[in-house]
């Protein structure tokens, strides 16, 4: 592919976060940027940029693959079916100087367009049955958030609070008591991204609408991924949320919700729970995780 084509995409990937953070409309703000949340937690394997790619062409995409990566699961492209373009990288060994010493290191050079095709447009033997681990409320998803925010030295505490449901207090979060599993796991993984964010210390350079915009994102991505469909009440417009805050604040939101699901996954699989999940086992699991690797090679 010319690298014409991956500027193309480059430039698409551009005017989409600009739309995404140009809506006026409150109602439809929220709407579109709950869209582009569901995406990050479908396919958090993926880089910020190819997510955003996927999300403008096939919003309603849930698991995506090359053409070989397909046929590898005993599924097959349907005929005249038009691929979804992404970014893949082209990487070269090149030599760097470490510690005084020349060593040969994989890097990336430059990006060609590959295309990939969702689930719904193949064809073929049927994947594993999806691995509901638990039902909706989050009964196996709470203590993988206990245990991810413990392996990480912050302390955990259930007490009663007069107010808000959840505090972060820089290595160490409090909990409403009364609260159940379903909202223990919102708010855990809502105040477990104040914690990774340093919110509590950089209070004083950000505001409260980019911390609550980027802590409430990454958990209502974190539970859509786990398949708790999530009903958060907050809204863009609940904090006057801008344009500039959101596009500050997407790469962050990103790369923070990808760094929790990894924390609550396990050998590299999601371990997912509740309809809508994709926790595939074995083979296609790690096909999918690996996918924009192997769309590269």
């Amino acid at each position: 592919m010319s690298s014409d084509k991956a500027q193309e995409l480059t430039k698409t990937i551009n005017e989409s976060i600009a739309t995404l953070c140009a809506e006026t409309d409150a109602a439809k703000q929220s709407q579109t940027y709950k869209a582009w949340l569901n995406t990050v937690s479908r396919f958090h394997h993926y880089s910020f940029g190819n997510q955003i790619l996927i999300w403008c062409q096939s919003p309603d995409a849930t698991r995506v693959a090359g053409f070989h990566t397909w046929k590898s699961l005993d599924r097959s492209v349907k005929k005249g079916e038009h691929g979804i373009r992404i970014l893949a990288p082209i990487v070269r060994k090149v030599e760097e100087e470490r510690n005084g010493k020349t060593e040969e290191v994989i890097r990336p050079v430059s990006f060609r367009v590959v295309s990939v095709f969702d689930i719904s447009q193949t064809e073929g033997e049927p994947l594993p049955d999806l691995e509901c681990n638990a039902t909706h409320g989050g009964e196996n998803l709470l203590p993988l958030l206990e245990k991810a925010v413990i392996g990480l030295n912050i302390s955990l505490t259930y007490k009663p609070l007069s107010g808000p449901d959840g505090l972060s207090k820089g290595g160490a979060i409090e909990i409403e008591e009364t609260l159940d599993t379903a909202a223990r796991c919102g708010v855990i993984a809502h105040e477990l991204s104040h914690e990774l964010l340093g919110h509590a210390a950089r209070r004083a350079e950000t505001t409260k609408q980019q911390r609550e915009l980027e802590a409430e994102s990454v958990s209502y991505a974190v539970l859509s991924h786990f398949g708790m469909n999530p009903q958060s009440q907050f809204y863009l417009a609940t904090y006057d949320i801008t344009a500039e805050m959101l596009t500050a604040s997407l790469q962050t939101i990103n790369a923070t919700a990808k760094r929790i699901i990894g924390l609550l996954s396990q050998d590299g699989d999601s371990q997912e729970e509740g309809k809508g999940s994709a926790g595939y086992s074995g083979t296609p699991a790690r096909a999918f995780a690996q996918e924009e690797m192997t769309v590269a090679a």
